[in-house]
């Protein structure tokens, strides 16, 4: 089999750099990362740099998966609502006067305006269109549309519905109408329901760009063998339930696994304690250990004996990525006169901009002529397996 050192020669611009629009990656290029775990290597760096599979990613992963947007409790009232970019799209989230969620393409019906630009607000009546003034209520429906015909069929010229799905009280989408249910794709998660996701709120949201590729980030979680050398705030207070040991778990959309607390330790913060109120109903194994699981392709999910962590991580380029982070408390946290979760927030930056750091180095090294896949250390299990469903989906459409 050709080696990626081989395939990469042609993609050289006059400087030693990969030449990222000329990649023109092949199924058998992803061969040895779909070897079994021993003999398996990482993905070539074609996969991390090239045009022709950041567009491929975009239509066939991005355009035909469920995505996690947001959540139920991002838009409590009437006339709540956020909007979302997937891809090229943007999608407009909002709750009706019925009370339903419902979510829109952000497009007028007639010449395809885009309607709101507001990453999220409240109090929506209606939504009308800045270029002719078409109005549509917030289900939908055309309510006015100025100086038609006497005999224009308004019904026929309702806002075009994007499919959402909602789990634990987070609200997915998915741009590919013919798409199994949210729930079926769901169904082998572990069954992570005594968290409480759907009434917890969010304490703080921060976002990051970072000049890597989506899939560094996703690798980068599944694993802590990085973890004694970059991450001290993080390694004294949890490790592996058991040091050195695989624990994966996984199936059809997910891998993860569990690390342990370490004695002494409540929580993940700087202080390794929590002054919040915990998840009510956690059993006493739940309060010695944090969960991570990475929901394909770009949801982390990260339940803690206090609160719940997210990621979320979408493409803006093959070398460039935003990364949505939301630390989500019990109501009655945020809700405690002079709530402030630094502690753990602070923790969590901390974490995220050193991981942040270490991908954008990887992305670097993808962009070398030196560059060639590697072997999967032992613990690698969940980066290897994210790696074996990429490989897996992508093959076939190459």
């Amino acid at each position: 089999m050709q080696s990626n050192h081989d395939g990469m020669q042609a993609m050289r611009g006059p400087r030693g750099l990969a030449s990222v629009g000329e990649c023109r990656p092949k199924a058998a290029d992803l061969a040895a990362t779909r070897q079994p775990f021993e003999a398996a290597r990482t993905l070539p760096a074609a996969f991390y740099i090239s045009d022709e599979v950041f567009r491929l990613e975009q239509a066939e992963l991005f355009g035909r998966m469920w995505l996690c947007i947001g959540r139920e409790a991002d838009i409590p009232k009437p006339g709540d609502f956020f909007t979302h970019e997937v891809g090229d799209e943007r999608i407009l989230v909002l709750r009706g006067g019925d009370g339903t969620v419902r979510g829109f393409f952000n497009v007028c019906r007639h010449r395809g305006t885009r309607l709101v630009d507001e990453p999220r607000g409240e109090g929506l009546e209606r939504l009308r269109c800045p270029y002719h003034a078409w109005t549509y209520a917030l289900d939908g429906r055309l309510t006015h549309a100025p100086r038609m015909p006497a005999n224009f069929a308004k019904a026929e010229f309702s806002l075009v519905q994007a499919r959402l799905g909602f789990f634990w009280g987070f609200i997915f989408v998915n741009l590919d109408e013919a798409a199994e249910p949210l729930e079926r794709y769901l169904a082998d998660l572990p069954d992570l329901t005594r968290y409480r996701m759907g009434e917890l709120r969010c304490g703080k949201r921060v976002e990051y760009e970072v000049e890597a590729n989506w899939k560094f980030m996703c690798e980068n979680y599944s694993e802590c063998y990085h973890c004694p050398g970059v991450h001290p705030q993080l390694f004294r207070i949890s490790d592996y339930l058991e040091p050195g040991a695989r624990v994966l778990e996984g199936g059809a959309c997910f891998n993860g696994g569990a690390m342990a607390l370490r004695d002494g330790f409540a929580t993940m913060s700087m202080s390794g304690r929590s002054q919040l109120p915990q998840i009510p109903g956690l059993s006493a194994d739940d309060h010695r250990k944090v969960l991570y699981y990475l929901v394909y392709p770009n949801l982390l999910l990260s339940p803690h004996p206090d609160y719940v962590l997210t990621h979320t991580i979408w493409p803006l380029a093959p070398t460039r990525s935003r990364v949505v982070c939301e630390w989500l408390f019990t109501r009655e946290a945020v809700t405690m006169e002079g709530f402030d979760p630094v502690d753990m927030v602070e923790f969590w930056d901390v974490t995220n901009r050193q991981d942040w750091g270490l991908c954008e180095r990887a992305e670097a090294g993808a962009l070398s002529r030196g560059y060639r896949p590697g072997p999967y250390q032992p613990s690698e299990d969940c980066v290897y397996t994210f790696d074996r469903w990429y490989a897996d989906k992508l093959a076939p459409l190459l």
